[in-house]
């Protein structure tokens, strides 16, 4: 029991140290960023992993165009979840279990696209456009990749617009407290990622893009 609070505990250490030392202003993992690192350690992500993942996602803010502010783990993510897919492709060429292959991804993917698309309400139309495109997109040949991971991101464009503004001033206090002293502009974005990963769920949505899996 011992041995397992520490490593859980070293797991939750470093992945902190890793975020905030990037950002010296901020002391502290607020409580929807601890629940994120329990979701990553239940899917057994490599430490080292996350760590790669979290570090890609402030170099590439830093050589963007756009300096988009990072107060959140869940800002992390697919930096994580790519860097971990290549992970799994390493994985191979030391003879251990083999990573998925790209048609085999893309075989699940599919398979939840079109799950979505029987149980998603008929006024969602314009998610149901998206779907359908990733449909095309995922039997293309060659397989699109791009295309989808396009896809995905106008997918989260359209949940964003269709949350009602209650839930996202419901979502904006949240992050405040959590975040106490950012500016509105700072907590958009936290705020947004939030509220498109709830959407997704509440909609039991997949990911298009194939790095997710």
């Amino acid at each position: 029991m011992n041995e397992d609070w520490s490593r859980r505990q070293d797991y939750y250490q470093k992945i902190a140290r890793a975020f905030l030392k990037h950002q010296p202003a901020i002391f502290f993992i607020p409580p929807r960023d601890l629940e994120l690192i329990s979701e990553w350690e239940k899917l057994n992500l490599p430490l080292e992993v996350i760590i790669e993942g979290i570090d890609r996602t402030f170099a590439r803010r830093l050589a963007g165009r756009r300096k988009r502010n990072i107060y959140s783990l869940s800002q992390c993510e697919k930096e994580i979840l790519k860097a971990y897919a290549q992970h799994q492709e390493r994985l191979v060429g030391q003879q251990a279990p083999q990573a998925p292959d790209p048609a085999i991804k893309a075989a699940r993917v599919l398979g939840e696209v079109r799950s979505s698309l029987e149980t998603l309400p008929a006024e969602l139309s314009d998610v149901r456009r998206i779907l359908e495109e990733a449909l095309a997109a995922l039997q293309a040949v060659p397989l699109e990749e791009a295309r989808l991971e396009a896809l995905d991101e106008e997918l989260d464009r359209i949940l964003w617009d269709l949350t009602p503004e209650e839930q996202k001033r419901e979502a904006l206090a949240a992050a405040r407290q959590d975040y106490p002293g950012r500016t509105d502009s700072q907590l958009e974005e936290i705020r947004r990622t939030r509220i498109v990963r709830d959407r997704r769920q509440q909609l039991r949505l997949p990911r298009l893009a194939l790095f997710y899996y």
